[in-house]
């Protein structure tokens, strides 16, 4: 019997795992955003990197511990349902054996169920959570581009998927517009945890939609 995989499907921990969208080309040296008129920023990065959206972000986490749990704890029953019927072997009635195999297949159809449930459900709030904050984030921008005397702000997009092919290094502006998002926000960064680093694989990330005219 073909053996279920319970995968994790926290999407919100893409938020500890940022850092690899936002970092500079290989070898570039570490300077300040340059006083151009044309800069570029990790637009999605810099939302999901300010303290607002790891605050959500964690609050998520902490919502949706009870379930993971729970879905971690069928699937261990599964996972032994599976072992005792294999170490039965051919020492169960075919009554006995049916019966097993219906429970099983019981089980494996609720675990699927419920890990279904809790990827769409978390995947909603954390994609609301982005939106949210995202939005927040381009308005800002505005404000901050006029005030640093840009005349165009280019989305450098991510290194697996870049807008741009290049751009010198002091032309992004990423961690200088996060700095200063939190400083207005006035939301504290939250305490480290210890949440894996590394993102589970994920629908690509909404782009930010800019505010209809009124």
């Amino acid at each position: 019997m073909k053996r279920f995989v319970w995968i994790s499907t926290l999407l919100f921990a893409v938020a500890f795992s940022t850092a690899l969208f936002a970092q500079e080309p290989m070898g570039a040296p570490a300077s300040s955003p340059a006083t151009a008129g044309t800069v570029t920023v990790a637009f999605n990065a810099a939302v999901l990197q300010t303290a607002e959206a790891q605050r959500e972000l964690n609050a998520l986490q902490t919502k949706y511990a009870p379930r993971q749990a729970q879905i971690k704890s069928l699937n261990d029953e599964v996972t032994e349902l599976q072992k005792q019927l294999q170490a039965a072997g051919d020492k169960l009635s075919d009554t006995e054996r049916a019966n097993r195999e219906q429970t099983l297949s019981t089980k494996e159809k609720q675990l699927q169920r419920d890990a279904d449930d809790f990827k769409a459900d978390s995947q909603t709030d954390s994609q609301q959570v982005f939106q949210n904050v995202a939005q927040k984030m381009y308005t800002f921008l505005q404000t901050y581009a006029q005030q640093h005397g840009y005349a165009m702000v280019i989305d450098r997009g991510t290194n697996e998927a870049p807008v741009i092919w290049y751009a010198a290094a002091n032309l992004d502006i990423t961690d200088a517009l996060v700095k200063a998002y939190n400083a207005q926000s006035g939301v504290a960064a939250p305490a480290a945890s210890g949440a894996a680093k590394t993102a589970p694989a994920s629908p690509q990330k909404p782009r930010p939609v800019a505010p209809a005219p009124k």
